[in-house]
């Protein structure tokens, strides 16, 4: 059962009390003999050992026996206490535990908390560490609390022989440096008159303590009692030359310096600056600006500052109360931090009712105010006269701190610069907090919470525009108030001067702003009103930036879009022509140095971190069309076209490099610079990727829009990235329309007809293969439209038009043989296989794909080999050589599998899936459903159609032969309906007959 609390008293009197009431513990010897426990308590004690405590050096020799009898006194006194006594048995806490005896001697247990000399010394420790660590307040109540557990001198009233007497100079040495450390404690909080008593009483007991000394004569002369505290030190200098026959020492001396010469870093405040006023004229001062009554949202930041700031606030990190809480809130130009301070100094007034301080440093406005200046306005505004405001800034930060001493004042510091602008005005006393807002990060002031602000979410940017606006008109143009929030962007500053704007003009519809808004290059002016302006709010930042920052800033509003990778502003900086970024990492380096100080500056953020711990960062819209109008403002046009064409350029390479990857690698190759994963290269990159290319094509970049869009190519057939190789194709086409570059123009007609194809748009591809092929002929540029021709016959084969694509797969061959292009022979040669097999000459398609797998194996090019042998199989299915075709699939299936390649995965499956439905046994059809299966899961979740129609009629075709007709008839139909969306009248037709098969003739009724 539980033990019952006893508390065992060494810190003065030794005393056992239980449940209140004071237990006998005999005698003088029996006391010793407790005491001797205490001090080893829960580890045992020999009988030798406990003799030499209670005898010393003459013990008699019934010694040992006197022990044991000395303890069973003692364990009968604690036995009553642990209940041992009351007929309950002898669980834990009973007098058997509390004092037991064994083969190592005597063992007294004592629980956690019950010794008072244990509870000194772990308040002790608590209150040296608080000390330390600068937690002053926390530091003098632990040390408090521990000296009041002495109630005298240790074991007082116990006879001490050598074995006790060390350990009664240990403790009280303790005592003593727990005093002084308080001492230093509550000196730094600035409360010294309260030491000065107690500092006399221990200089008296111990005269030859010179620490004691220094720490008597700081208290006195803080507290204005200069003549005192040299008074002190001329009794310690007479104290040590009559017991000693020395000086003080050097600490000391230099304190009695110090005092005589008044000197400031001793901390005491000057006569001119003593408080002018007493305590109790103290009048509350409320200087925060009103709060805003369309104030919305926040709900979380404002809960969780006002945890951070209250009373209960806590260190970061930390478990411990802060002496003085202090909250950073941080965030980009426009955010809101002013406004969310505000609210937050109004909503916390009942936590700070001795007043509520508000300064606006003007952090990034204009030259930086001193701390001194500041404080100077700051103690006029608390009744302080000009005359007895001190001339040093220290004296001015004392008299600041020690007016708001031991009151509960909040102190708002408004666009605070940096760190040692702010140092000086925070409060020093518990109950004080203070709120500071920035751009810049202020993460020197490691003890302070940093709190982040964000742009609003949707919802928060709608409710302001309602407030301000008016929720009919909003409700009444949707379309347009989704793009006035877009054009914002949830910076609230600029949703509130549109906002105003449409206030002001209640004749305007909504979308005539919204139209204005539309244009990145006005964007700015529009958003003014009155006084309220985000271009000025963010050139407040922007003029504050180091030059480097600065250019940096401005490269940035010339990337294509706000959202932006590491080592694209890295080559954007890279300009040869400037000192120091010839080097091969020295651009770099001060790429990162430039971007740090626009993280610091809150311009821009840090928006995720790759597969491959490669930063990505982002600059928000509205900043990035500023940085765009001062790159244009400030910097050559010669700079500014050769900076975009080193960041597209960069792009060029690594995309380049993925297409590369995956033809030779699959979706197992690396990422572009980086040991890391392709695929999520690739998909992280995608958005960026298409992006570059409409912007080079807009801008008029050619020669980077066609390679861009030619290097992409592949990489959006690889992955199935339909909507965005169409988009990359038009604009390609476009810029090279543009450009009049007709090789140009035939290259992106002819991957937009290969777009328009893997999309169903056979006329359309049609249409434009034909015009690309016929002018690429005209021009002579054979190779180009050799590709053209391998991209086409692949498209048409299976709908229809396999005597065209077998032409052109020959022809293709033909030319590639010719110029040396081992990979493009291999890809003409898979295209003229699939053309033979469509038209049901299969033994010749396996002619032609046999020598493909060769080159394919001989160049490396594990991902051609695949889509090869898948091929090959599929021929050797149309020949009825199921253990050839089986050899080859399962082979293409590993390498599919290796490159992590889905959709040749699928279509492996898929012919794996044909081999087994057309065998004719049942049995050999019922293996088709797993394969089959696993298929259109693949095809489903790439969003291929093809695939997904190929695979419903193989397995309508298996549930047929499984007398499945129900299921047959569901797979067959949704086969027929793809393959005539897809333009596909060869395999539509098969559809047909095996509906046809299953389906009885209709009647003349079904007719």
């Amino acid at each position: 059962m539980a033990h019952t609390r006893v508390e065992f008293k060494v810190l003065g009197p030794l005393a056992a009390v239980a449940d209140g009431r004071v237990l006998p513990l005999g005698g003088p010897k029996q006391r010793t003999l407790l005491a001797m426990l205490l001090v080893n308590a829960n580890t045992a004690v020999s009988g030798e050992r406990l003799c030499d405590a209670v005898w010393g050096e003459a013990p008699p020799a019934s010694a040992q026996a006197n022990i044991r009898s000395y303890a069973a006194v003692l364990r009968r006194v604690l036995s009553p206490a642990a209940g041992a006594g009351s007929g309950q048995g002898s669980g834990q806490g009973s007098g058997e535990e509390r004092l037991s005896q064994g083969n190592g001697g005597y063992r007294l247990q004592v629980f956690p908390g019950e010794a008072d000399l244990h509870r000194f010394e772990v308040l002790a420790a608590r209150g040296r560490a608080a000390l330390a660590a600068g937690e002053h307040r926390a530091a003098a109540d632990a040390l408090e609390e521990a000296l009041a557990l002495w109630r005298g001198s240790p074991f007082e009233g116990v006879a001490h022989h050598d074995a006790l007497l060390g350990e009664v100079a240990r403790l009280e040495e303790a005592r003593l440096t727990a005093f002084e450390d308080h001492a230093e404690a509550r000196l730094a909080l600035g409360e010294p008159r309260e030491l000065i008593g107690p500092l006399r009483a221990e200089t008296a007991r111990y005269p030859l303590r010179e620490s004691l000394w220094a720490k008597l004569m700081t208290a006195q002369y803080r507290s204005q009692q200069p003549g005192d505290a040299l008074q002190s030190y001329a009794l310690a200098r007479t104290a040590l030359r009559d017991e000693l026959g020395i000086d003080p020492g050097d600490a000391l001396r230099k304190l009695h310096h110090a005092i005589l010469t008044r000197d400031p870093e001793l901390g005491a405040p000057s006569a001119a600056a003593q408080p002018v006023r007493p305590a109790d004229a103290w009048q509350p001062t409320v200087q925060v600006p009103s709060d805003d009554a369309d104030f919305v949202g926040r709900s979380r930041l404002l809960e969780r500052v006002s945890a951070l700031i209250g009373p209960s606030g806590r260190r970061p990190g930390s478990t411990t109360p802060c002496a003085v809480p202090v909250v950073i809130l941080t965030g980009l130009p426009g955010v809101g931090k002013t406004a969310l301070a505000t609210r937050l100094a109004h909503h916390l007034r009942a936590d700070f009712p001795d007043g509520r301080l508000f300064l606006h440093l003007d952090g990034t406005r204009g030259p930086q105010r001193t701390p001194g200046a500041i404080l100077a306005n700051l103690l006029l505004s608390l009744g302080v006269p000009g005359s007895s405001v001190p001339e040093a800034t220290e004296d001015r930060a004392a008299l600041y701190r020690s007016l708001l001493a031991d009151r509960k004042v909040l102190v708002l510091l408004d666009d605070a610069r940096d760190e040692a602008q702010i140092r000086m005005l925070l409060p020093g006393t518990p109950g004080s907090a203070a709120l500071v807002t920035s751009r810049a990060r202020l993460a020197g002031l490691t003890d302070a919470h940093l709190i982040d602000v964000d742009p609003f979410d949707d919802e928060e940017s709608q409710d302001l525009l309602r407030r301000i606006v008016g929720p009919q008109r909003l409700a009444a143009e949707p379309e347009a108030t989704g793009r006035i929030l877009a054009a914002c962007a949830g910076l609230p500053l600029a949703l509130r001067v549109a906002a105003a704007r449409l206030a002001g003009r209640p004749d305007w519809q909504v979308r005539r702003l919204a139209d204005r808004l539309a244009d990145e290059r006005g964007v700015l002016a529009e958003l003014t009103v009155g006084d309220l302006a985000v271009r000025t709010c963010v050139a407040a930042s922007y003029h504050g930036l180091a030059p480097d920052a600065a250019r940096a800033f401005r490269a940035i509003g010339l990337l294509p879009a706000p959202e932006f990778p590491g080592w694209a502003l890295s080559a954007a900086l890279a300009d040869p022509a400037s000192p120091g970024t010839s080097a091969g990492t020295g651009h770099e380096l001060a790429a990162d140095r430039a971007t740090d100080a626009l993280i610091d500056a809150n311009l821009v953020q840090i928006e995720s971190l790759t597969g491959q711990r490669q930063p990505r960062y982002r600059m928000h819209d509205l900043l990035h069309a500023y940085a765009a109008e001062r790159a244009l403002a400030d910097e050559p046009e010669s700079w500014r076209r050769a900076a975009v064409a080193r960041v597209l350029d960069g792009w060029l390479a690594r995309v380049r490099t993925a297409g590369d990857q995956l033809i030779r690698r699959g979706t197992g190759g690396h990422a572009p610079g980086a040991a890391g994963d392709l695929v999520g290269w690739l998909e992280s990159e995608r958005t960026s990727l298409v992006t570059a290319v409409g912007f080079a094509a807009g801008a008029g970049y050619g020669p980077q829009t066609a390679g861009l869009a030619a290097a992409l190519e592949d990489v959006c057939h690889l992955r199935n990235w339909w909507d965005e190789w169409e988009h990359v194709a038009r604009a390609a086409l476009d810029r090279a329309t543009a450009d009049g570059d007709p090789v140009a123009v035939a290259v992106a007609q002819g991957s937009l007809a290969r777009a328009c194809a893997v999309r169903g748009r056979v006329d359309d591809a049609l249409t434009r293969y034909a015009g690309a092929i016929a002018q690429l002929d005209a021009l002579g540029e054979q190779h180009h439209a050799a590709r053209l021709r391998i991209h086409r016959s692949f498209a048409i084969a299976d709908r229809g038009m396999a005597e065209l694509a077998h032409g052109d797969a020959a022809s293709a061959a033909a030319v590639m043989n010719r110029l040396g292009d081992k990979h493009g022979h291999v890809m003409a040669l898979r295209s003229l296989g699939f053309a033979l097999s469509c038209q049901g000459r299969d033994a010749e398609a396996v002619a032609a794909l046999e020598p493909a797998v060769a080159t394919a194996e001989r160049l490396g090019h594990p991902l051609a080999l695949a889509d090869v042998l898948q091929l090959l199989a599929w021929a050797e299915i149309g020949r009825g050589r199921a253990e050839r075709a089986a050899r080859h699939l399962h082979r293409a299936l590993a390498e599919y599998r290796a490159l992590r390649h889905r959709p040749g995965e699928a279509y492996a499956l898929l012919a794996l899936g044909r081999m087994h439905a057309e065998t004719g046994s049942p049995g050999q059809a019922a293996w088709a459903l797993a394969p089959l299966g696993q298929a259109a899961a693949i095809f489903a979740e790439l969003g291929e159609r093809r695939g997904e129609a190929l695979t419903a009629l193989w397995l309508g075709s298996t549930h047929a032969a499984l007398g499945d007709g129900d299921h047959a008839v569901s797979r067959l139909t949704t086969a027929l309906n793809g393959f005539r969306s897809l333009r596909m009248p060869f395999w539509a037709a098969r559809a047909r007959q095996e509906l046809d098969r299953l389906r009885p003739p209709a009647g003349p009724a079904g007719r």
